[in-house]
This record gives C-alpha cells, sequence and structure tokens, in this order.
C-alpha cells in the first residue's frame, strides 16, 4: 500500500543524485493508527466478510459469491491501477484540493455505499423475492475501487516525514493496528449475519463517517518522505524483495478463494449461523499476532528462509481448511462436527501466520529498497486485487463445469484445491529457484 512521496535514488541501485530538502513534519501516529483501525474494521469487513453477509443474509449461491469475488478483486484492480490519475484528475478539476479533502470525500462516499442494500431491502434478512440483490452488487461494484484509492492514501500519511528505524517500527506497529480491527469488528458483527444483514451494513457506513474525525489531525497533504545519505541496504534485500512479491498475489488467490468457501465449510461442519463469521475469520487473529511477532523480533531480516517458512504456512493451512470441509461432507451424523471443525480451525491459523510473514516481508523489503513510489505503491494493490480475482475465478470455473456435468457436484471442492494447488506449485517453483539462485549469490543471512 506504498504512495508516499519520495526524492532520492532507489537505495541499493546506484543512483547517486539526491535532492537536498528538509523532510515536512509527519502526521501524528495517533491520529493514522486510530484512523486505519476504524477504516480496516469497516471495509476490511466489508471486503472480506461480505461473502459471509450474502450467503447468510442474502441468500447468495457459491457461484453468486465467487462471482461478486470476482467482481470485488477486478474493480480493485482498476481503483488501484486508477488511484494517481484519478486524484490528478480531482486536482486539476478543483485548483487547491487537498489530500486530506479528498479522504473526507472518500469517507462519505464509502459510508454511504453500505446503506444501499438496507435502503433496498430493509435492515433485516430480505426476501429474496423481492429482487433486491442488485443493491449488493452496485455496492461491490462501486466500493471495492474506492477503497483501492484509500489504503495508498492512508499510507502517505503514515510514512510521509519519517525515515529508517521510526519508519520500520511504524510501519510494524500500523500492520498489528489494521490486523487486529478486524478481529474485533468480526466479533462484534457475528450476531448481526443471518438476522440483520442490513443493519451490520450501515453500522459499517456510520463507522466510516465517524472516521472523519481522525482527519482533523492530519495535515492537507502527508509529509515528505527523504532519505538522508546512508550506506545502501545489502544487495539480497532487492532479490528478497521480488521473492516476497512472487507469493504476494499467490497469497491473495489463496484468501480470496477460501473467502467465499468458508461460509459452505461452516454449513456442511454444522456450525450456528450467528458463529459463521467468528469462524471464517479465525485467521485474522493469528495473522495479528504474527505482525506483532515480526515487528518485536527482527531475526527474519535478510534471511531466504523468511518466503519459503512464509508460503509453506499459508499453503499447508489452506489444504487443511479445505481437506476439513470435504471430510465433513461426508460426515453424515447430525449437528456440529468437532473434528472437521478443529481442522478448520487450525488450518486458518496456519493460513494466518503465513499471510503475515508474506505481507510484513513485502512491506519491509519494499521501504529498505526504496522501490515504494507513487507508481509502484498502485501496481502493488493492484497484484493484490490479482489476487482477490484468481481465488473466486477458480470457483466460477468449477461451479460451472459441475452444471455441464464435466465433474460431480461433491468434486467442486476438489477442483479448487487442485487449482489454488497449481498455482502454489508455480509460485514456489519460482521463489525456489530465487532461493537457490540467491544462497549461491548471497548466502543465506544478511540481516542487520
Amino acid at each position: 500500500m506504498a504512495n508516499h512521496t519520495t526524492i532520492e535514488a532507489p537505495r541499493g541501485t546506484g543512483g547517486s543524485a539526491r535532492l537536498v530538502q528538509t523532510p515536512s513534519a509527519p502526521t501524528p501516529k495517533g491520529a493514522v493508527f486510530g484512523f486505519t483501525f476504524v477504516n480496516s474494521l469497516s471495509a476490511g469487513l466489508v471486503t472480506s466478510g461480505i461473502f459471509v453477509l450474502t450467503a447468510e443474509g442474502f441468500g447468495f449461491s457459491a457461484l453468486q459469491n465467487f462471482l461478486l469475488g470476482v467482481v470485488l478483486g477486478v474493480m480493485y484492480i482498476v481503483g488501484a491501477l486508477g488511484a494517481q490519475p484519478f486524484t490528478r484528475r480531482l486536482r486539476r478539476m478543483i485548483p487547491g484540493l487537498s489530500s486530506r479533502a479528498i479522504l473526507v470525500g472518500i469517507m462519505l462516499a464509502l459510508g454511504a455505499l453500505t446503506t444501499l442494500p438496507a435502503l433496498v431491502c430493509g435492515l433485516g434478512k430480505p426476501d429474496r423475492g423481492a429482487g433486491g440483490e442488485w443493491s449488493v452488487w452496485l455496492m461491490v461494484t462501486l466500493y471495492s475501487p474506492i477503497t483501492g484509492v484509500l489504503w495508498p492514501m492512508v499510507e502517505s500519511f503514515l510514512s510521509g516525514g519519517r525515515r529508517d528505524r521510526e519508519l520500520r517500527a511504524t510501519i510494524g506497529l500500523w500492520n498489528v493496528i489494521w490486523s487486529s480491527s478486524l478481529v474485533v469488528g468480526a466479533l462484534a458483527i457475528s450476531g448481526f449475519v443471518k438476522v440483520a444483514p442490513g443493519a451490520a451494513l450501515v453500522a459499517l457506513g456510520l463507522l466510516q463517517f465517524g472516521a472523519i474525525a481522525f482527519l482533523f489531525w492530519f495535515p492537507p497533504e502527508p509529509g515528505v518522505h527523504v532519505h538522508e545519505q546512508h550506506a545502501p541496504s545489502p544487495p539480497i534485500y532487492a532479490d528478497l524483495l521480488t521473492t516476497f512479491r512472487v507469493f504476494l498475489p499467490t497469497s491473495y488467490v489463496v484468501s480470496s478463494a477460501l473467502g467465499p468457501i468458508l461460509p459452505l465449510a461452516c454449513n456442511s461442519i454444522g456450525v450456528p449461523a450467528e458463529w459463521q463469521m467468528v469462524v471464517t475469520s479465525a485467521w485474522l487473529l493469528p495473522r495479528c499476532l504474527g505482525f506483532l511477532t515480526l515487528e518485536r523480533w527482527h531475526g527474519w531480516h535478510g534471511r531466504w528462509s523468511a518466503p519459503v517458512v512464509g508460503g509453506v504456512l499459508f499453503a499447508g493451512g489452506f489444504a487443511i481448511a479445505i481437506l476439513a470441509w470435504h471430510f465433513s461432507k461426508h460426515n453424515t451424523a447430525p449437528g456440529l462436527h468437532v473434528n472437521e471443525l478443529l481442522a478448520l480451525l487450525a488450518g486458518l491459523a496456519l493460513f494466518g501466520l503465513g499471510m503475515a510473514v508474506i505481507y510484513a516481508g513485502s512491506i519491509y523489503y519494499a521501504m529498505e529498497v526504496g522501490a515504494a513510489e507513487v507508481e509502484a505503491g498502485g501496481m502493488h494493490e493492484a497484484l493484490i486485487g490479482v489476487g482477490y480475482a484468481g481465488g473466486p475465478i477458480l470457483g466460477v470455473v468449477a461451479i460451472g463445469l459441475q452444471k455441464r456435468d464435466v465433474i460431480a457436484e461433491q468434486s467442486v471442492s476438489t477442483f479448487i484445491l487442485w487449482g489454488v494447488i497449481g498455482v502454489l506449485l508455480l509460485a514456489s517453483a519460482i521463489v525456489i529457484k530465487r532461493v537457490r539462485d540467491g544462497h549461491k549469490k548471497h548466502g543465506a543471512f544478511a540481516g542487520h
């Protein structure tokens, strides 16, 4: 999500010309953290938790949820790649428009969009025969690209004016804050999933209206991010950056494949509707704990083992979660299937830890190498959008084949599993080659 202003040649690339400029004051961390917490809670649950709301509250089928996931991912790519052109055009149309004012507009737009399903379908569980499902589709279609503009701007205020150790510490704590907010949000709205999905979305929108208060402490523009003269980062860091970026979109393919599947897995395992949001969000707390560990312990810096461990964790966790669903469908006992539930929770925990390693590594090396410039931020988010869309595309293909009797209905989850495994094998082959070449080139460790 990097989108800060950089006025030096990328570190470690041999660039020598640097503009001498006094860095402006950074945005107060408390304001950015508060704004991030509220928006991660609301926007994060709208995008990642929408599939539970649509399945339980609006009665979406598996195919509808997968298609919704594709729309979410594609529109996120549109927003990420169009963030810079969009803001530049706004500034040309409205002279003097500040970044802070744009954030106010984003909050108003996102908050208003969450009320659309409630206006059309009501606050409670809607009548499927009333034909109001289009409101959910329209909300996601417009909401997703706006979040693709939001997060690069938030990080620009977070990182602007901060350097070196302070910047790394601030980003590390920021990872903990935005990830922990999703845990709180999932617990808060779990009781509304089935009985009042419209009310849950409205509540999240009201939070985004309230987030505008934190902008009072934001300066009109982010601080200027200036690096002083210092030793270049170790050459291994550039290679580790590209290695982590292989796994970054891959991890989101896995995550987005899980999103629409988890409500189906919960139903198959016998999880009560009021607890499904908690179960499907069970990977969020391990991810938060993973971020906290990596923020406090820096022994992973410069180590080739870090992307390997991250890849094994999120790939293995996904496989365990999918297999728990698969076996639960063959368990004919009524009620809650405890063994399958425990397997699902264990898989999600491993998956969350792996996601923390991959995301933290991608952000850390982007900053250390100096590649986190304005344009790079949009591309970084676009890669995540590719991951968002990739998983649901596999689901759409699987259900399409099932409806044409190419594969059996009970083989849909297996098809998705093998599709994700194919993506993982390809990414893993690339990473293994890079790790092997990196060992020969740099050795196993070049941390600091």
